[in-house]
């Protein structure tokens, strides 16, 4: 998956959009547990995921292009493996974000305060980076990272 990925998203290919799930940590967990299996699957899916985002770094119009990047999880875990209760662990998710208008926080920078976002304003910045004007029909609990 992430060979294609990289390769469609280095084309130059006209892109709108992309979606790419790297579902080995959670299926890990699952049946793992957060041990060391669990660690270098978290390794691997960032390894993964550099790939890719080195991949649009590379594009050939790269320059006159501007890419959002979204990194998000569904849920946390027990350390024993999977989730399904209301457990701090099991509860924890975090979404991170690169791009056009977002803030930057340098690597290293513990305790930098950035805006809360939630899961749900995953699908409204999606929107609004594509210049997608949302329909109030659709009825979106999110909102934008950013104005």
């Amino acid at each position: 998956m992430t060979a294609e990925a990289a390769r469609v998203l280095g084309s130059g290919e006209e892109l709108h959009a992309s979606f790419v799930y790297l579902g080995a940590v959670d299926e890990t967990a699952h049946f793992h547990g957060c041990g060391q299996e669990y660690r270098r699957s978290i390794e691997t899916a960032d390894r993964r995921l550099g790939r890719i985002v080195e991949a649009v770094r590379e594009r050939p119009g790269r320059a006159g292009e501007r890419w959002t990047v979204i990194v998000v999880t569904d849920h946390g875990h027990r350390e024993e493996g999977g989730h399904g209760g209301r457990s701090e662990h099991e509860r924890t998710a975090w979404v991170a974000a690169c791009g056009p208008g977002l803030p930057a926080v340098p690597a290293g920078a513990a305790g930098t305060a950035v805006p809360a976002v939630r899961h749900a304003d995953v699908a409204a910045h999606v929107y609004a980076a594509l210049g997608i004007v949302q329909d109030p029909h659709w009825t979106l609990d999110g909102s934008a990272f950013t104005a």
